[in-house]
């Protein structure tokens, strides 16, 4: 099916966000009026008249016969939008432990909320790709998983709180907004330069007018704009000013007033010997609170954003850098600057506990709070049951009656870790039923802490995102939102996933062969030829017949088929990539095949079992066993040098005091996990690698993890003398089988000179390699499921009552 006939069938199946990049895909390769009507039809369903009319008459000039296109620009100038009603009243306070509701008096209300980004497939956030039929689609969807919030971080398109308004109007639901108010750090660290102070306090104003449909924001750069019609203030929880505050800048402005002890009285908030940055807080809450009640009457609760680096408390476990360098009486010989410099996690503090209400609905405490980071979160508490309950409680010991709301807490379905926990509470390497698990398990703890709430993060899974471990290897950065990296966390922390591929996945590692339809055939052999026979009745597991490539915006995939079923005890496997075409790489093959390949290579998967199969890089491919050289890259060996890769999640740490030293983590990346995609199957594993069904043997390899750093314009990691990257044609690949050691896995003597059984090519030679190339794209396709995560914690959401 082509792109322009599967947008319809997107269309057809209700899919109208999946359909509009499947028809921009289209229209990247060719402009023609069957996919402009297309696209218009999918913005028309959801609710994006003035992109769907531009679509309409973009396909009439394309094709001037185009009725359908004709009629539908007519129907659409009927239109009238009718004026909003405006929404009833209600409103929210600061309590004493908890927020508070008014229905028939003040009521306390626990919070269960989830945090919604907009970085859809193929966008960055500030292009605003959601549109208002999606967001009514995901608000449904929240409902049903049982949140009674959603937390956005800056303002959205007026499509946002039109669709928010609509789906109030039903009546069936609420879904009560917290609202963000986005901002940069000030150029030059000072936050009260009039420059910085205008623009932030211009854009709190915004906010506020957004919100009770009363604004139109002008055009700018990577900031929502139009027309704001829809009043949903009866909906509104609270504002929350402001972003994660890095370490470093809040340092360095309570440094330009010499940490001065400082105080400030407003109308509604006010702090007494505060530093420089929380009374610079107090004051900007405080003037948020002023504008919304001189204009609208009424003021709604507000906060800002702390983090566990910011927090007041004391952590022993967590010294700094230059004190763990004098206990290991090591000189220290570089600067690095001063926001380098104070990553260590205990060094500035953010006391909210400072800030009281004097007027209007209050002020409360919020916190981004993970399990696993940072260390100190598991180091201080390791004789404690439950780390993150015992963080939580002390967190909430210092700010006494005060409400604590923790708005960031989870875990992602990556197939990487960034951070251990000692719990298991990782960040990342969860399937994505044990993330639902784990994400219920931290709710819980945020609820028996005596929280106010939790907001989950996140709704959907967002492509653009980067974590620190996988950042350096993720280029050209503006291509990022291009392709999906399974290997990293940022990516996968969303109970709605956002798969590469459209209508399913690509290959549902299920034995299915209507899952290889379309893939590209690079060997296939007919005759019985083998390098090697044994009298053991398996040659036909050794024996091979085809091997065959497919990929998509998220992986590559690879068949095996043998001429017989796959006996891991009579036959192992070698799959050799060449991910460079340099020529260079490893040739010399493992496991005491005594085989060199036709051609050097860069990675090796060795499929020997359930679970003894991995992939192993080439020495000088290492990236993280290289990074400290400067140069990663290929080079020419035939020492069978293969290794296996491991990252580090968790550097090694002293306490404060010297006397505990806590070790480093290291982890594997190279491990193959067994499993089907596919829901319903009994192996299944949304992080499953590989599969075996027969004589097929399917895998899946995220595109990271063969140091592909931009799949969709064929770029890979190629690290020497300032460059960082090198664009590649296609992938070289060689398949290899022998007969293990009963019990091992090196190749079984033969008496030969090589120990395999079988190979493809056939004819062993570099002139006979094959290549699997790929078009380079410019819009991802994509489609989106409820992960099994949704329901895990759709269930322990509903044992915890709103109504404490």
């Amino acid at each position: 099916m082509n792109e322009v006939e599967l947008g319809f069938s997107a269309l057809a199946n209700r899919d109208y966000q999946e359909a509009v990049n499947i028809f921009r895909s289209a229209l990247d390769r060719k402009k023609e009026g069957r996919a402009f009507l297309g696209f218009g039809l999918a913005h028309y369903h959801l609710g994006d008249f003035p992109t769907a009319r531009w679509a309409f008459a973009k396909a009439l000039e394309h094709d001037p016969a185009n009725g359908e296109a004709r009629r539908l620009l007519a129907e659409m100038e009927s239109v009238r939008t009718n004026s909003p009603s405006p929404a009833p009243a209600s409103l929210f306070r600061a309590g004493e432990d908890s927020l508070e509701i008014y229905s028939d008096g003040w009521k306390k209300f626990f919070i269960k909320g989830i945090n919604l980004g907009v970085g859809l497939p193929g966008y960055f956030p500030g292009e605003f790709a959601v549109k208002e039929g999606t967001y009514l689609k995901w608000f449904e969807q929240m409902a049903e998983l049982g949140v009674n919030a959603v937390r956005v971080y800056t303002v959205h398109p007026p499509e946002f709180y039109r669709a928010l308004h609509r789906f109030h109007a039903s009546g069936k639901n609420r879904l009560y907004l917290f609202q963000g108010i986005w901002t940069e750090l000030p150029a030059a660290g000072d936050f009260r330069g009039k420059k910085f102070q205008e623009s932030f306090r211009t854009e709190l104003r915004s906010a506020v007018d957004a919100v009770y449909g009363n604004a139109r924001l002008p055009e700018q750069r990577g900031k929502a704009h139009g027309a704001y019609e829809h009043d949903v203030s009866a909906w509104l929880a609270a504002f929350i000013v402001g972003r994660e505050w890095e370490s470093c800048a809040v340092k360095a402005f309570n440094e330009r007033s010499g940490r001065k002890p400082t105080d400030f009285r407003g109308e509604f908030l006010s702090i007494t010997a505060g530093t420089p940055f929380e009374a610079w807080i107090a004051e900007t809450c405080d003037h948020l609170q002023h504008y919304e009640k001189q204009r609208y009457g009424v003021s709604h609760p507000v906060t800002t954003v702390s983090w566990a680096t910011l927090d007041p408390l004391t952590h022993p476990s967590e010294s700094t850098f230059e004190d763990e360098y004098r206990i290991q009486g090591i000189t220290r010989r570089e600067e690095r600057g001063a926001c380098v410099d104070i990553h260590i996690e205990d060094a500035e503090t953010l006391d909210l506990a400072k800030i009281e209400a004097r007027d209007g609905a209050g002020f409360f405490a919020l916190y981004h709070a993970y399990p696993y980071y940072p260390d100190f979160l598991n180091h201080d508490y390791l004789a404690e049951p439950n780390t993150y309950l015992a963080y939580l409680r002390a967190l909430k010991r210092h700010h006494g009656k005060q409400p604590v709301l923790i708005a960031e807490f989870g875990v992602p379905s990556s197939r990487e870790s960034a951070h251990w926990h000692r719990d298991g509470w990782n960040q990342g390497g969860h399937n994505e039923a044990r993330q639902g698990e784990v994400d219920g398990l931290l709710m819980q703890a945020i609820y028996d802490a005596g929280m106010a709430g939790g907001i989950l993060f996140s709704w959907f899974d967002e492509w653009f995102k980067k974590n620190w471990l996988f950042e350096p290897y993720e280029h050209p950065a503006e291509r990022k939102p291009l392709w999906f990296n399974h290997q990293d966390p940022e990516e996968n922390y969303g109970l709605l996933a956002m798969y590469p591929s459209y209508p399913d996945k690509k290959s549902r590692l299920a034995g299915r062969d209507e899952d290889w339809q379309s893939a590209h055939v690079l060997y296939e052999k007919n005759d019985d030829s083998m390098a090697c026979r044994f009298p053991d009745g398996a040659d036909n597991a050794r024996r091979l017949l085809r091997l065959a490539a497919q990929h998509d915006e998220g992986f590559l995939y690879l068949r095996l088929d043998a001429h017989g079923p796959i006996d891991f005890e009579k036959a192992h496997y070698i799959i050799g990539l060449d991910t460079t075409g340099a020529g260079a790489g490893e040739r010399l093959l493992p496991f005491r095949t005594k085989l060199k390949s036709p051609r050097g290579l860069s990675f090796l998967v060795h499929l020997a079992g359930r679970n003894a199969s991995r992939i192993l890089a080439a020495r000088s491919y290492d990236k993280n066993g290289n990074e400290k050289i400067g140069a990663i890259k290929p080079m020419a060996s035939e020492e069978g040098a293969w290794v296996m890769m491991q990252s580090r999640t968790n550097i090694r740490r002293i306490s404060k005091d010297g006397g505990k030293f806590f070790p480093s983590h290291v982890v594997s990346m190279s491990r193959l996990t067994f499993g089907s995609l596919e829901e319903q199957h009994k192996e299944h594993s949304s992080l499953a690698d590989f599969y075996v069904q027969g004589s097929m043997l399917e895998l899946r390899i995220p595109w990271g993890l063969l140091n592909v750093t931009d799949p969709s314009s064929r770029t890979v990691l190629w690290k020497e003398k300032g460059v960082e990257t090198k664009e590649i044609k296609s992938i070289g690949m060689i398949a290899v089988s022998y007969k293990p050691e009963s019990g091992g896995v090196a190749a079984k003597q033969t008496g030969l000179a090589h120990n395999h059984a079988d190979t493809l090519p056939a004819v062993f030679e570099e002139s006979f390699v094959k290549a699997y190339a790929w078009e380079k794209w410019e819009t991802p396709l994509f489609h989106s499921y409820r992960k099994k995560s949704y329901y895990a914690y759709q269930q322990k959401l509903s044992r915890i009552p709103e109504r404490p």
